[in-house]
């Protein structure tokens, strides 16, 4: 039985939140249930990820876990001010500071990793 639930909530198909936040539990002994929320790309998506996550909070008396790589600051701005999980936004948390350090705006674009490893652009490491 699982210990707790884990979100991954994303704008896009949610698989670098899904695959970031795997390597993360990957360090904890734990079995979590993974829901993935793909294409949360609303407010009116977002308030419904809100309550999805809500519902869980109350009936298995546990915070879940949210891993987010929203970068729609909007549908960002619903789950950080509902969402009653431990919210871990991990563009919020890697991104802002190397745009702060590059001196450059990051593209705000959704699925861009994803995009480019569909179409076989070599990782840079």
């Amino acid at each position: 039985m699982p210990n707790r639930t884990v979100f991954f909530v994303s704008d896009g198909t949610g698989i670098t939140a899904e695959t970031f936040g795997n390597a993360i539990l990957a360090q904890f002994e734990m079995k979590p249930r993974h829901v993935r929320l793909p294409f949360i790309d609303t407010a009116d998506k977002a308030h419904q990820a809100v309550r999805q996550i809500n519902h869980t909070a109350e009936v298995e008396g546990k915070k879940p876990i949210v891993f987010t790589t929203l970068v729609n600051m909007e549908v960002l701005k619903v789950i950080r001010e509902g969402c009653r999980g431990m919210l871990l936004d991990m563009f919020g948390t890697f991104v802002h500071p190397l745009e702060e350090e590059l001196g450059i705006k990051s593209n705000h674009r959704i699925g861009r990793f994803s995009d480019e490893q569909e179409q076989g652009v070599p990782r840079p490491y």
